[in-house]
């Protein structure tokens, strides 16, 4: 794990459906029990991590949720107006601009727009609070949106670039391609489920990332991997106790019933071991596989366990 949260940022995305919320929260939460200060950002307007500790929202700003733990959620017009204040050096005439209903509908209407102020945001930060700036974060782990949103961020330096060839935009389109771009600040995680076809447009968005940008992951994640509850010799054995009528129990149909649901169980984990091949192939081995916790909600005392499950799993850099 030391390779992995030793990053600046971590970019955590996938299909939706897979947890990814759950695998960035795990990570942050992971690596301030390590010893790092963390930040964890929310790009989506429900948030995932708030409840966790007794909120209701991310807020825009971030706080301190616990020690070495700070939560901030990615607000639109918030970093609009930042990102104007920033360029335009004047905050009163660049809050009343957007305070017109037209203005405001202009800018927030423009193609692109999310994915350009999350990374100049993103980069703000890192610039500003980051290992080489004041130091308030060693880390900044962000829940983004799925992967599809993640693919075009990466084209955004570029397109910045091209609108603004020279002055300070293009100076900031630079710096946030150096950030992005870098794999020892950067690190992209994608998450997927033991499932054939979360498995295959995982593969495909890694491919894809590398022949169009260079991007390699940093790792990939298979959440929801099924522990192995009963072996196949066991299964043979309890199986022919109940149909011999043994004393095994007193409710054999009961039994019966719980030996059926190893058996799918045991199937399913089968099926997912058989994809983690591929999966750590596309990984170059940097694959983290965290287990199936059988609860319909997950505390916070079950992403501590997700994140003691972490150690000594991933391999390389």
């Amino acid at each position: 794990m030391r390779h992995l949260l030793d990053r600046h940022i971590l970019l955590v995305t996938g299909k939706g459906g897979v947890g990814k919320s759950t695998v960035a929260t795990t990570l942050a939460r992971r690596a301030s029990r390590d010893g790092k200060k963390v930040l964890l950002v929310e790009f989506e307007s429900v948030s995932r991590a708030a409840p966790l500790f007794g909120m209701d929202a991310a807020p825009v700003d971030p706080v301190a949720v616990e020690p070495g733990l700070d939560l901030m959620g990615f607000d639109l017009l918030y970093s609009l107006r930042t990102f104007a204040t920033d360029q335009l050096k004047l905050k009163t005439l660049v809050n009343m601009a957007l305070r017109n209903d037209t203005v405001r509908g202009f800018f927030l209407a423009m193609p692109a727009i999310k994915s350009v102020l999350f990374l100049y945001h993103l980069h703000r930060l890192e610039r500003i609070h980051g290992p080489d700036g004041d130091g308030r974060w060693d880390l900044i782990v962000c829940d983004m949106p799925t992967s599809g949103f993640v693919a075009g961020l990466y084209g955004v330096p570029t397109m910045v670039r091209q609108i603004f060839r020279v002055g300070p935009l293009a100076t900031t389109a630079d710096d946030m391609g150096k950030l992005l771009f870098d794999p020892l600040r950067t690190g992209l995680v994608l998450v997927t489920l033991p499932e054939e076809m979360p498995v295959v447009e995982t593969i495909e968005l890694r491919n894809a990332l590398r022949a169009k940008h260079g991007i390699d992951t940093a790792a990939i994640v298979v959440n929801g991997v099924y522990p192995t509850l009963i072996d196949h010799d066991e299964m043979v054995a309890l199986a022919a106790a109940v149909g011999e009528g043994t004393e095994l129990t007193d409710d054999p149909d009961g039994i019966e019933g719980m030996l059926w649901a190893a058996g799918v169980l045991g199937r399913r984990r089968d099926r997912a071991v058989a994809l983690l091949p591929q999966l750590r192939d596309a990984a170059g081995g940097r694959l983290i596989e965290l287990p199936h916790l059988f609860r319909r909600t997950l505390p916070l005392t079950s992403i501590d366990e997700l994140a003691d499950s972490l150690g000594g799993t991933l391999k390389g850099s």
